[in-house]
This record gives structure tokens, C-alpha cells and sequence, in this order.
């Protein structure tokens, strides 16, 4: 079996980067829909928040910088089970599929030409090159169940632990110790900080500032006038968000629907009229410049401890 630990690992910084943008997304749900409008439908890109920050990114690693803490806790997760005569390799990052990085999709889609292909999903040959990676990492040779205890320490799913055996159940193996949260335990303590190189101060601050942003009264305006917009083309969603969270538009093997692309591409040309995204952007940096200026002590000890963590970091992947 695969431990979530492992998955954690092997995927990389790039996928946590994706999951994090992606909490951007919203569950509300469209309250009606008149007709649709036709595919033909057509729209200028929306501005582009892939090229955009947030206050709070200063805070946490950049894409290359989490790719070094990872391939340095991956180092020393391999040296660890080495240690325990254990063999392990870890499996290549996964490619990306989805947002570009944390802002690219956080306020909703913007690119016209890909919506118009399709709609709300992710490319398909992106996600085809995903789903094949993933395939071949776990047909990997998996550890097995009294290793993985090595790799993961106690935290792992009580099925695994009822499947050790007694030494491992004693927390050893091979006569040796295991490490408290096991090799991936020791490697972190090694590191210092966080799996993810943000700690969880600045993992809840920028998760909380988003909800928090739909509440600011200027979005909530702009929010009204882009509902205004789309109903005027025939759709009736009561934010930007409901109209990408529509159940009707999951994916699937045919590819997006004509219905699903024209509400896509009047989504995308009402963003544009209204400057959504610059709103809502502009919303969501004085929250979290707020939330900076009230945290500044507890913020500034984090990133000195990321600092720290770089720099051990840059050390393990120095010496062979």
C-alpha cells in the first residue's frame, strides 16, 4: 500500500502548491439557470492572476524553494531507512495539472482560450500526463508493511499497524529504534519547520483571508454587477464562483459541453467588464496586510524559521 506520507513525498512541492491554489474554490451553488447561451459566445481574456502575490507569500517558500526542501527531506528520508537496511528511492515529482501556481485560479477562470476548448476543467492532455504518472508511482515495489512503520513512525492508519509484526508493533526494527514519526519524523526535525516549508500561522492566514474576501462590501458589489452581467446573458448564478462550482460542469470523457463552455467564456467576458479579479484581489491583500500587521511577531519568527530550514536544506543537498 501506499502511506499518505509517501503520496505527501513523492508528489512534491509542485502538487501542494496546486492544492493550496485550489482552496480558492468555492461550494456554492447556482440558486437557477435560465437557457443557456450559445458556445459562440465569445470573450477577452480576463486579467491574468497568475502574475499577481499576496502580502502572505512573503511568508512561505517560492515554487524552487519548496522543490529544495523536498529533495532535502527526501535525502534524508533515504538516508534514514538506509540506515535500517532499507532500500528506497523516491518516485519522480508529478507533473503539474491545474493552476500555475497559488494565484493563478484563485479568483476563477480567466483565460478565454482555453476556456473556450474546455469550459472549466483542466487540459486534458494535462491531466492524461497526471493520471499516467500517478499510475507508474504506485505501480511501484511498495514498502513493505513493517518498512513503511519505519518510514511513517506511528503515524499511519491503524489497519497497517495491526499488520506488523511484534518487533515493529514494539516500535523496532532490525534492532534498531524507530524514530518518532519515523524517518520522515527525524528528516523534518532535521529541517525544522513544516512538511511544506509554511507554517500553520501562515497556512490559516491564507486560507482564512479568502472566505474572508467574499465578505468585503466591494466584492460583494462587484459580485452583484458580474451576477447583473451574466443574467443579462441568459444565466442566473449569484457569484463568480457558483457559475465554476455548477455540478453540471465536472468532467468528462467527451470533454466539456457546448452549454458548459458558453457559460464559461460569458463568465470570463463579464470578469472582464467589472475587473472581478482586480477587486477581489485588491480585497484580499488589505485582509491579509491586516492579518500581517496584527501577527508581526508570531510572522516574523516563522520566517526566520523558514530561513533556517533553507539553509539546513542547502546544506544536506551539499554533501553527498
Amino acid at each position: 500500500m501506499t502511506s499518505s506520507r509517501d503520496r505527501i513525498l513523492r508528489t512534491g512541492a509542485a502538487l501542494a502548491m496546486a492544492a493550496l491554489a485550489l482552496t480558492g474554490c468555492s461550494s456554492g451553488q447556482p440558486t437557477g439557470h435560465a437557457a443557456p447561451a450559445a458556445a459562440t459566445v465569445t470573450a477577452g481574456s480576463a486579467a491574468d492572476p497568475s502574475s499577481w502575490t499576496l502580502p502572505m507569500q512573503a511568508y512561505r517558500p517560492t515554487t524552487e524553494q519548496a522543490r529544495t526542501l523536498a529533495r532535502a527531506e527526501q535525502k534524508l528520508v533515504g538516508q534514514c531507512l538506509k540506515g535500517f537496511g532499507i532500500p528506497w528511492k523516491p518516485a519522480p515529482e508529478l507533473p503539474r495539472v491545474g493552476p500555475k501556481n497559488l494565484l493563478d485560479w484563485r479568483y476563477g477562470i480567466h483565460d478565454a482560450g482555453m476556456s473556450a476548448k474546455f469550459g472549466y476543467q483542466v487540459d486534458p492532455a494535462q491531466q492524461a500526463r497526471y493520471d499516467k504518472a500517478l499510475r507508474a508511482a504506485d505501480a511501484r515495489p511498495q514498502l513493505s508493511d513493517d518498512a513503511q512503520l519505519v518510514l511513517g513512525g506511528t503515524d499511519v492508519p491503524a489497519e497497517l499497524l495491526q499488520k506488523v509484526g511484534p518487533e515493529a508493533r514494539r516500535g523496532f526494527y532490525a534492532g534498531r529504534k524507530i524514530p518518532e514519526g519515523g524517518c520522515f519524523g527525524r528528516a523534518r526535525r532535521t529541517l525544522g519547520g513544516s512538511s511544506q516549508g509554511a507554517s500553520p500561522l501562515v497556512q490559516r492566514l491564507t486560507s482564512d483571508s479568502y472566505p474572508a474576501s467574499m465578505e468585503d462590501p466591494l466584492v460583494k458589489a462587484v459580485f452583484a454587477r458580474w451576477s447583473a452581467c451574466m443574467k443579462a446573458k441568459g444565466f442566473t448564478y449569484p457569484a463568480p464562483m457558483a457559475a465554476n462550482d455548477d455540478p453540471r460542469f465536472r468532467p468528462r470523457p467527451e470533454g466539456a459541453s457546448r452549454e458548459e463552455i458558453g457559460t464559461a467564456l460569458a463568465d470570463i467576458g463579464c470578469r472582464a467588464t467589472h475587473h472581478v479579479a482586480e477587486i477581489w484581489h485588491e480585497a484580499e491583500t488589505r485582509i491579509q496586510r491586516a492579518s500581517i500587521a496584527s501577527n508581526a511577531t508570531a510572522l516574523a519568527a516563522d520566517r526566520r524559521a523558514l530561513d533556517a530550514s533553507l539553509r539546513k536544506a542547502a546544506e544536506v543537498l551539499a554533501h553527498s
